[in-house]
């Protein structure tokens, strides 16, 4: 998904909202329970850590240790991309679903699941390269596991989709939309730099 992806599903939030009726106790703004800040920061954190390994990542010399760790920012790549597909279900049914309420818990679990599978295979990479221990791994990795406790609460999300389900107010439509698109576009990237790096290591830069 594009800036103009999102521009488009928000413009379909003021649609959708537009035909609605609401008081002013529905339009009242609820703070969120998972902030954005939460599905923002551990992926700028892991990018940046990311960043600085990218020699590391990239200079191996041995040809069988360079297909394995390419493989393994394969697999990681492949589990972003899956997480960005959840996440964009997620802002469609926001915007289209009034049902989205009653499945909030299950998708809540599922995308729990995916950060918690991304999360160990990053500690996976982090500790092959001997970095567990530096601090900017530590602080990303911890940012991540708070963001698949979030989501394994379960009750947290489900608590935002409701709330904005329910409260017929097309600016919470579109709050709701804009926070999880400005984590999902910081996760993208993390996506684009693993693969930049699995490319390398693919021509044997």
């Amino acid at each position: 998904m594009r800036s103009s992806a999102l521009n488009a599903i928000v413009a379909v939030a003021l649609a959708l909202a537009a035909l609605l009726s609401w008081g002013g106790a529905a339009r009242a703004q609820a703070t969120p329970a998972i902030a954005e800040a939460t599905l923002r920061q551990p992926w700028e954190q892991q990018l940046a850590v990311l960043e600085s390994l990218s020699t590391s990542i990239t200079s191996v010399t041995d040809a069988q240790a360079r297909a394995a760790r390419s493989d393994a920012l394969a697999v990681l790549q492949v589990a972003l991309g899956e997480y960005e597909g959840q996440v964009d279900k997620v802002i469609d049914r926001i915007v289209g679903d009034p049902q989205f309420a009653y499945v909030a818990a299950e998708i809540s679990e599922a995308l729990g699941a995916k950060v918690a599978e991304i999360h160990g295979r990053l500690e996976a990479l982090y500790a092959e390269l001997g970095v567990r221990t530096r601090e900017d791994v530590r602080r990303a990795q911890s940012s991540l596991d708070d963001l698949r406790s979030a989501l394994e609460i379960k009750s947290r999300f489900e608590r935002d989709v409701t709330l904005v389900v329910h409260s017929l107010s097309r600016q919470q439509i579109v709050d709701f939309a804009t926070r999880w698109w400005n984590g999902e576009e910081r996760a993208i990237a993390v996506k684009k730099l693993v693969a930049q790096l699995r490319q390398r290591l693919e021509e044997g830069e």
